[in-house]
């Protein structure tokens, strides 16, 4: 067979059996590898064979974001910025000035703002969003997605006064006197986003594109798409930029709970789809954000998915062949998931755990018994490690415990929670979990989380996630080594190029 594409003089690492051993050349025809080693495979150049000569570039399988919100990061680009604001008065002004750019009728919406950043040391009110908002129907979120702020005409479109109770796993934010201040928190939030107009389908293309240069410039050529709300649209567009060639990167649809039946209905299993785009893991809220997470040992928490619930749903997806994915922080949302999937018979259906950030020693065993996976983020558990008020000290062992889940024989899969990390480059996630003084891991462990274990996630090993012959050539190029530069350099590190399927998608070679 002759190669379509050799890559010839470089370090190119597949991260397969041979590690972090680099080879000088690689071979690729029909969009996978078909040889990777020394100057011998030149003998596969054929007269239509394109030879690109890296001159000592290093190339590593592209990156798998295994969890990241990739249409409502999109979405949110639509929105007033409020990342960075250290006042309410300055998410005033920024809705202020973002309003005069919308059409007659369309809801206001902001996102990046963080209560614990503002002088005030609260979400804002209201009131305070009417101020910039007028009658204008806006809902701002806070970073992490946990919490969303209604401006009093939003609020009204839902229907929510001061006799709304509290829906079950989430909450109101109210005044002394009862009123709603716009505050709401967890499953209160889709109280307003279910009468939020939804976004066209062509604002949705929009959305994806523009999230898709960003991962492609980071060196992601596989993401699995994470969903805030059920939107079924997302899988449908997805397939729409596929056909169309528009799509860069290969797609891992989650699909949110309420989707279930539907998914059951039409004989969605895991691994539905074809190369570009699959439909994925029902995904499932377990318990709340950072600071509502369910602990074994506390009375606070929030249930977002109660264990009796959540048994009935696993049990449903594992008898239909299907994936979950359980957002669970807390070690009691972890346990409850757990006992979900065993009381399911589920193990060997991959079910996934999302975040898994406080797992003691007896549920780590639990999930390498279970074959379960754990789906993290090392960049923000570095963060709530720097944040010693999130979480007690006694809980410093057990907290983004990546080298012991591995050791207890769980696959762990790397991702940025996109836009939670506003940045999803994976290098400062691999820095994070390798320097990790608690739960480090080494470089190659590291890379592999950010690759082949993404695609153990969506059972797709076989095909990527390694430069191995026969996998699917998704690959990344820089022009210095990685490998061998300082950790201190890899925040800023940026791929020269990407290439999907051996076709290039981003940069220049």
């Amino acid at each position: 067979m002759r190669a379509d594409l050799i890559l010839a003089g470089g370090r190119i690492r597949t991260l397969g059996p041979s590690g972090l051993r680099p080879h000088s050349h690689l071979a690729v025809a029909g969009g996978r590898v078909i040889a990777c080693g020394g100057s011998d495979l030149m003998a596969l150049q054929g007269p239509r064979t394109r030879l690109i000569r890296l001159r000592g570039a290093a190339v590593l399988p592209g990156f798998n974001d295994a969890h990241a919100h990739v249409v409502y990061h999109g979405l949110t680009r639509f929105g007033a910025d409020l990342g960075g604001c250290k006042t309410v008065a300055e998410i005033v002004a920024r809705l202020r000035a973002h309003s005069h750019s919308l059409r007659r009728g369309e809801w206001q919406q902001g996102m990046g703002f963080r209560s614990a950043e503002l002088q005030e040391r609260r979400p804002p009110h209201r009131l305070e969003l009417d101020a910039a908002t007028g009658g204008r129907p806006a809902f701002i979120d806070e970073r992490g997605g946990h919490l969303r702020v209604a401006n009093s005409a939003a609020l009204g479109v839902a229907g929510i006064t001061a006799a709304t109770p509290d829906p079950p796993g989430g909450g109101i934010g109210r005044d002394p006197d009862g009123a709603p201040n716009g505050v709401l928190l967890e499953s209160a939030m889709r109280m307003v986003a279910d009468v939020q107009p939804p976004p066209s389908r062509e604002r949705r293309r929009l959305a994806i594109e523009l999230t898709q240069r960003l991962l492609v410039s980071r060196g992601i050529t596989s993401v699995g798409a994470a969903v805030n709300r059920g939107f079924a649209g997302d899988l449908l567009t997805f397939q729409e930029l596929a056909e169309a060639r528009r799509l860069r990167v290969r797609v891992n649809e989650f699909l949110s709970w309420e989707l279930l039946e539907a998914a059951v209905a039409m004989g969605i299993s895991a691994g539905y789809g074809g190369r570009m785009v699959r439909a994925g893991p029902i995904k499932v809220f377990v318990d709340g954000g950072a600071e509502r997470v369910v602990m074994r040992e506390e009375a606070s928490g929030a249930w977002r998915t109660p264990p009796d619930e959540l048994k009935v749903l696993v049990n449903r997806a594992t008898g239909a062949g299907l994936q979950v994915a359980a957002h669970a922080i807390g070690d009691g949302a972890i346990e409850a998931m757990c006992d979900a999937v065993q009381a399911s018979g589920g193990r060997g259906s991959r079910h996934r755990v999302e975040h898994c950030t406080i797992c003691p020693e007896d549920l780590r065993r639990r999930l390498g018994r279970l074959g379960m996976i754990a789906v993290m983020q090392p960049l923000a558990a570095r963060a709530a490690r720097d944040a010693p008020g999130l979480f007690p000290a006694r809980f410093r062992e057990d907290l983004a415990s990546h080298r012991r889940l591995m050791q207890a024989g769980v696959r762990i899969a790397f991702s940025s929670d996109l836009p939670v990390t506003p940045d999803p480059n994976p290098w400062r996630g691999i820095r994070a979990a390798v320097e990790d003084p608690v739960n480090g891991i080494d470089l190659l462990a590291a890379l592999r989380a950010y690759t082949s274990a993404g695609a153990y996630a969506s059972f797709e090993e076989s095909v990527k996630g390694t430069l191995e012959p026969g996998m699917l050539a998704d690959l990344q190029v820089y022009a210095e080594d990685p490998v061998e530069m300082s950790r201190e350099r890899w925040d800023g590190l940026r791929p020269q190029a990407a290439l999907l399927g051996g076709a290039r998608v981003f940069g220049k070679l």
